[in-house]
């Protein structure tokens, strides 16, 4: 009797192994590759943040995507990700700008949010709410604005043409977009918006100049700890007001 249960477990943990051990190795094999192209990206480059630590934090792993669908679609794209500039009307503050796209059609921005549940808001509100399941809400200051003023002060470094910026706002795939009402700036979610950026045809800066403005703003990715540190309380100070 033990012989033959013993042989039934034997029998069972082999008919296991034979299913799971296929399935285990692909998983492995789809995480080696998620890690090695997230390490190649200019993401991993620039932010030098992890790979685990970038998919554990809901905003780091929204512009990675953004910048991942960016490098993805363009040809040796020039991509800036987490800049610091001089805040346009505040002294001693700083603005942070998520992600950055220089091509030969302008200096794109893109203000990730990387938020699922439906999507409510108006260019002229100050919030915008997010509407999760069990009509959970969530107040978030208006993208638009919050973009706006990201696009002053690049067109204050950068001393270009307001019209050769051009400003992005990218909700997750897994956000629906119900009631937005924006005419002059995209609010589109990650899949609709790099359909829409690929369409950009115009030809605004030859390749040296693009370089030229890349080397410019790229000083302000460059940034020491302190910097980030003071930004963040600059922040929460003026939540607090």
């Amino acid at each position: 009797m033990a012989s033959l249960l013993t042989e039934l477990f034997e029998g069972i943990f082999v008919t296991l192994i034979s299913i799971f051990a296929p399935i285990f190795l692909v998983l492995t094999l789809i995480i080696i590759y998620k890690v090695k192209r997230y390490q190649n990206s200019q993401y991993s480059q620039q932010t030098r943040h992890s790979y685990f630590k970038v998919v554990q934090d809901t905003g780091l792993f929204g512009e990675y995507l953004c910048v991942a669908e960016i490098e993805s679609k363009f040809f040796q794209p020039l991509i800036l990700t987490n800049l610091y500039l001089p805040h346009p009307s505040k002294k001693d503050r700083t603005t942070e700008i998520d992600v950055i796209l220089i091509n030969q059609s302008g200096v794109h921005v893109i203000e990730s949010k990387n938020y699922s549940g439906w999507i409510f808001g108006r260019a002229r509100d100050q919030y915008w709410t997010q509407t999760l399941p069990r009509r959970k809400k969530h107040r978030f200051f208006n993208p638009i604005k919050q973009n706006e003023l990201h696009l002053k002060a690049i067109e204050q470094v950068l001393g270009v043409d307001r019209t050769h910026l051009h400003s992005w706002i990218v909700f997750s795939n897994r956000s629906t977009l119900k009631q937005i009402e924006s005419a002059e700036v995209p609010v589109l979610n990650r899949q609709q918006w790099i359909k829409e950026l690929i369409t950009y045809q115009d030809f605004i800066f030859d390749l040296d100049e693009q370089v030229r403005l890349y080397e410019i703003l790229h000083s302000f990715t460059q940034v020491d700890t302190t910097v980030t540190l003071k930004h963040i309380e600059d922040i929460k100070s003026t939540i607090k007001q």
